[in-house]
């Protein structure tokens, strides 16, 4: 099954890594501020749907 926790950390500092360099780009600050919004919206998928945040799952007896 594919580490989806590593893909995301992975992804997310390497797109964080460069949002301060592109702030500084007037032309390209418009992109940065995507990749934040991005960032962020991801981050709460993440957050929303990870394990500890599953309801418990209660089995019905017979």
């Amino acid at each position: 099954m594919p580490d989806y926790q590593k893909m995301y950390a992975i992804l997310c500092a390497a797109v964080d890594s460069v949002i301060d360099p592109l702030e500084r780009i007037p032309l390209a600050v418009p992109a940065a501020a995507r990749l934040r919004k991005a960032m962020l919206d991801a981050e709460e998928v993440y957050i929303n749907t990870s394990p500890e945040k599953a309801p418990e799952s209660k089995s019905i007896e017979a």
